[in-house]
């Protein structure tokens, strides 16, 4: 889903989303941006902004959905990381060639989508390196996999949807953006502000997974002054689904980055 201006327009600042839902959940797609882009387009940080992108990528097993099940022959709905990640990166990299929004965009994350967020990496897609962001916003993040299932030990759904997702334990060290330690920058960090926000009324992300991710910024060379803390508000699903808890965060971030 796109919407804005052409890219002739003028305009600084472009936004780009990164939707939740587990890795897997057919019902959060990009659809999920609508509500909060249609109260940033009615907001007078419109002028300020080229267009809005939310990008959708290939979803990971979830046959036990209770509305849309995932069928094992959709190619759509059988990935593993790192396939939703490539599918984030080459929808980046389309942005570019197309829009330029290097240095010029905030790339927002809400869930799985700002765990996403913050695993993109300074790598190449067909010889073309990603686009740098001018901030990042992480919502709701899940940032260090293993503290995630041991806070949620007890409810086997938490297991079955990170096993889908990351079938392979051996790659979590390389995917939990806490941990992760690719050779050359994240590419987070080339970003001149790094937001992350949680919601104390949050029930399915524990806020310890906030404070795993600032603490991993801070570690990070260059990091004084570019790191920022939003307390959000709502429920994990009320954030995209109210739409201005979402805009009112990435309006904030605007701001910053």
């Amino acid at each position: 889903m796109c919407q804005g201006p052409s890219p002739t327009s003028g305009l600084l600042i472009r936004r780009s989303y990164i939707h939740g839902g587990a890795w897997r959940d057919p019902e959060v797609d990009s659809r999920s941006f609508e509500p909060a882009v249609e109260v940033l387009w009615n907001s007078p940080l419109k002028n300020a902004v080229a267009g809005f992108a939310s990008i959708n990528y290939r979803l990971s097993p979830y046959p036990s959905h209770s509305n849309n099940p995932s069928s094992p022959n959709d190619p759509a709905r059988n990935v593993h990381y790192p396939d939703h990640l490539v599918d984030v990166a080459h929808a980046l990299i389309y942005l570019e060639d197309n829009f330029h929004i290097e240095d010029r965009y905030i790339l927002a994350g809400h869930s799985a989508g700002a765990t996403m967020a913050f695993e993109l990496h300074s790598c190449y897609i067909n010889g073309k390196p990603l686009p740098k962001p001018s901030c990042v916003l992480g919502i709701a993040g899940i940032y260090n996999f293993e503290a995630f299932l041991e806070a949620h030990k007890r409810i086997s759904a938490y297991k079955e949807l990170m096993d889908n997702a990351f079938p392979d334990k051996g790659v979590w060290k390389e995917a939990s953006p806490y941990h992760s330690h690719f050779p050359g920058l994240a590419n987070w960090e080339h970003a001149k502000a790094v937001v992350i926000s949680h919601s104390d009324q949050d029930e399915l992300v524990e806020k310890a997974q906030a404070a795993f991710m600032l603490e991993r910024v801070h570690i990070t060379q260059h990091s004084k002054g570019k790191i920022h803390f939003l307390e959000a508000s709502g429920a994990h699903d009320e954030i995209w689904q109210s739409g201005h808890i979402l805009a009112d965060l990435i309006s904030k971030s605007l701001q910053l980055g």
